[in-house]
């Protein structure tokens, strides 16, 4: 890695950092701002795309507030998922009249509440 340096942001009470993998080359690009707005332009120096330009600079200025966005969206769709586990409910449907085959023989569950309503039947299989 050649000219790496370790940047860092400060989101709540935590400090995340991540690696610049060309600290020089991000430099000299960063050192005119032509670098940046060139890339909104058409050939003829006229405005090309205003949204995206928008965009780009709005998240320039405000990257700390963007960050601290997506580390609380984060947060919340952690949450949500523990939520989720923590009741242990499954949603899969209920399979009435089930069949189960045992040893060859076939068993299946007709109805009832108690156990009067249960009842068996044989039937001879053909083969």
């Amino acid at each position: 890695m050649k000219n790496s340096k370790v940047s860092s942001i400060t989101l709540e009470t935590k400090k995340f950092r991540f690696n610049v993998k060309d600290s020089s080359g991000v430099k000299e690009t960063q050192g005119d701002i032509n670098n940046f707005v060139k890339r909104f332009l058409n050939e003829d120096g006229t405005m090309e795309d205003a949204k995206g330009y928008h965009k780009g600079l709005y998240t320039a200025m405000n990257a700390d507030s963007i960050a601290q966005h997506f580390y609380e969206q984060g947060k919340a769709d952690a949450l949500k998922t523990s939520v989720e586990k923590a009741k242990n409910v499954n949603m899969d449907p209920r399979q009435s009249h089930r069949e189960v085959q045992i040893g060859g023989t076939k068993y299946k569950v007709l109805s009832g509440d108690s156990s009067n309503d249960y009842k068996v039947r044989i039937k001879k299989g053909r083969k």
